[in-house]
């Protein structure tokens, strides 16, 4: 029997069918998600979209935000707009200039079409980013933790 800790979080196993009952949404609510830029499922070469551990817990989150703090999903993605993936990174002033993550207000970095060079390459499903967000009991202390980074510096 494989035990929870056995599994590596970020290693896609579950099928979408299978997180949609977990969380008994359907799976049109979990591709709205997607399209919405909430989550970026694992695809196979043949489309298929798995789910880690890791995404089934953002997707907790995304639902708690939504059935207990009220949020809709324009509120949630203005909230994961705000993280300061510039400074995270870090990337140069001319990295911001040419980055729609840096001048966007109204999308997560990993929705936006043009990035700076050092994101141009990257996987956003990978990336610190976005990988680092998947816990809502603790976004206002990792927002406070990188502001201090920054101001205290």
């Amino acid at each position: 029997m494989i035990m929870q800790a056995d599994i590596q979080k970020d290693k896609p196993l579950y099928s979408i069918g299978v997180v949609a009952q977990i969380f008994n949404v359907s799976v049109h609510t979990l591709r709205m998600y997607e399209a919405e830029g909430l989550i970026l499922p694992f695809k196979t070469k043949t489309n298929r979209r798995l789910y880690s551990q890791d995404d089934v817990d953002r997707l907790g989150c995304i639902r708690k935000m939504i059935e207990e703090k009220g949020l809709n999903i324009a509120g949630i993605k203005m909230m994961l707009a705000i993280i300061p993936c510039w400074d995270l990174l870090p990337c140069s002033e001319q990295d911001r200039i040419n980055c729609s993550a840096f001048t966007n207000s109204a999308e997560p970095c990993w929705m936006v079409p043009h990035k700076a060079e050092k994101c141009m390459n990257l996987e956003c499903r990978d990336c610190h980013v976005y990988r680092s967000i998947s816990n809502c009991d603790n976004f206002k202390e990792y927002l406070k933790a990188n502001w201090r980074r920054e101001y205290d510096g």
